[in-house]
């Protein structure tokens, strides 16, 4: 455990109290800050892990490790939690399984994209945590001061200072309620752009004075062309909601999720959220909606991508799309989206959720996103996706 105080004097600025103070430190400082290096990672691809690979056992982590590098990719994508740094107050830092993974990922040549996110119990919002129906929900809910989590990110930053850690991820889909939750007026618990635009700003200037050549994007959208009260906002009207809220210059670019399942990711069509990323009506396309923000030369990184095999709902609905498909469509969606990824124009690497389904929550269809089956037999994707890499140049020779 380490003490709040120690890296406060460590890190070299007050701790400022509200948002206010540090968006007034900020703007005093931020023409000195060098202005973000553009990621040296377009032939380059990634696994999304989630925090499957924190919890693991050493040789477990070293085996998992291992068939990653195997597959080719220079990513992992892995969840750096708040609640689990700091489960109980706002004073003690617990680094010990993030030290051992950083070490590991490190020895094995692979970068780390670190989503930071989630919300201890002590720092949330009180109105969205009494509102919260459960302990897994209130994590969800926005912090109660933007400061805090900038603090957090910037602490992290600092103790990995140098380290493999080369591109940070502020937050996991905050356009959908299921991962972020801001209390209303009446009582309701919904997304709220403006409310995540203060904390990726407060976490993106602290981590860029220990990371300052590194990559940050803002939390991967998931896809949602039907947006329903009070599940979420469809991605590209909460894009053109956020980006006038973020300091630009601290970012290199936007996160996005761009599942296409069932369909292959090359279909023409205003539902396919690979499509979307850069083609069709210009109320989906996240490409004109990033220009009409000025945001035209900033990179789009694909934070999560894949296809599940296992699910509960096989035909689509008004409202839904199956939530699996087979194997063989899972290898096809997968390896096509690599190559189809690298031909859009300034992007970031794609990273494919996930490399195995062990250890992968099992419910819905979570639990078959993994190119291995829980007893560790590949499914047809992990091949075909170590093929693609190697065709498109982005896969470890």
């Amino acid at each position: 455990m380490q003490n709040r105080n120690t890296i406060r004097k460590q890190i070299g600025r007050p701790y400022l109290t509200g948002f206010k103070a540090l968006a007034i430190l900020a703007c005093a400082t931020i023409m000195t800050l060098p202005t973000p290096a553009r990621a040296a990672t377009r032939n380059e691809s990634g696994i999304a892990t989630s925090a499957t690979l924190i919890w693991m056992k050493p040789n477990d982590l070293e085996r998992r490790l291992q068939d990653i590098d195997a597959l080719g990719a220079t990513w992992v994508r892995v969840d750096f939690s708040w609640p689990a740094i700091q489960p109980t107050d706002a004073d003690t830092y617990d680094w010990e399984k993030y030290d051992r993974l950083v070490e590991a990922s490190s020895a094995h040549g692979l970068k780390i994209l670190a989503m930071v996110a989630y919300t201890p119990a002590w720092a949330r919002d009180p109105a969205c945590a009494a509102a919260a129906k459960n302990e897994q929900a209130a994590q969800k809910c926005e912090p109660r001061d933007p400061e805090e989590f900038g603090h957090f990110a910037g602490a992290i930053a600092h103790h990995f200072a140098g380290k493999n850690i080369r591109g940070w991820e502020i937050w996991n889909e905050p356009n959908l309620s299921g991962y972020w939750k801001s209390a209303q007026s009446d009582g309701k618990l919904y997304v709220d752009p403006l409310a995540y635009a203060r904390i990726a700003n407060a976490a993106a200037w602290n981590i860029r004075q220990f990371n300052s050549d590194c990559a940050i994007v803002t939390g991967g959208l998931s896809p949602m062309f039907e947006p329903r009260y009070p599940k979420g906002m469809r991605q590209s009207d909460y894009l053109g909601t956020v980006l006038p809220h973020l300091e630009k210059d601290l970012f290199t670019g936007i996160g996005i999720h761009p599942y296409s399942w069932p369909v292959l990711p090359t279909l023409a069509a205003d539902y396919n959220a690979f499509y979307t990323v850069d083609n069709g009506d210009e109320k989906y396309n996240l490409r004109t909606v990033m220009e009409k923000n000025g945001w035209d030369t900033k990179e789009i990184w694909a934070t999560e991508y894949g296809a599940s095999t296992e699910g509960l709902r096989a035909t689509r609905t008004r409202w839904a799309r199956p939530d699996h498909v087979t194997e063989s469509q899972q290898a096809a969606i997968i390896s096509d989206g690599v190559e189809a990824w690298y031909r859009k124009r300034n992007v970031g690497p794609l990273f494919v959720h996930s490399d195995t389904d062990e250890q992968l929550e099992d419910h819905s269809n979570e639990g078959g996103f993994g190119m291995r089956r829980p007893d560790g037999s590949k499914k047809p994707a992990y091949d075909q996706y170590k093929q693609a890499v190697l065709d498109v140049g982005v896969g470890r020779q």
